[in-house]
Parts: structure tokens; C-alpha cells; sequence
């Protein structure tokens, strides 16, 4: 006996098929990018944060330079500083 299968069937099988692997190769790709994106994104705040380390620091070295200088100019010029 030969049964005959139904035309939508073997012209729907390859399309369904087709659809699902493209749908499984483009979120493997958005997967992908993705994960490449996270780790700029990492990659940026480890290098913003290190810079601002280094602005802090810098920052806090001037004002305790202005401290200094202002401390002598006030002992030179006989200047009695109140807290």
C-alpha cells in the first residue's frame, strides 16, 4: 500500500525547518554579540573608575599642596588662622 502524503506537508516540512535553524543561527549570533558587548561595557567601567582613581588622587594631592602654601603664607606673613 502506498500512502500518499499531503502536498502542504512536504512543501511546509523544508520552510518550517529552514526558519527554525535560521532562528537558531541569528540568536546564537545575538548571544554572542551580546556577551562581546557586556565585556566592552565591563572593559570601559574598569578603565572610567581607574581614571577617576587617578583624578581623585590628583585632586586631592593639589589641595593639600594649596594647604602647604597657604600655611606659610600665613606663617610669613604673620597671619593667625582660627578653625
Amino acid at each position: 500500500m502506498n500512502q500518499s502524503v499531503p502536498l502542504w506537508t512536504t512543501l511546509l516540512a523544508p520552510v518550517i525547518t529552514l526558519l527554525g535553524t535560521t532562528m537558531l543561527v541569528v540568536m546564537l549570533g545575538v548571544y554572542l554579540q551580546n556577551r562581546s558587548l557586556e565585556r566592552a561595557i565591563y572593559l570601559l567601567r574598569a578603565e572610567f573608575k581607574q581614571q577617576l582613581a587617578e583624578l581623585e588622587l590628583r585632586l586631592t594631592r593639589l589641595i593639600l599642596d594649596l594647604t602647604h602654601r597657604l600655611e606659610r603664607l600665613e606663617e610669613a606673613r604673620g597671619l593667625i588662622r582660627t578653625p
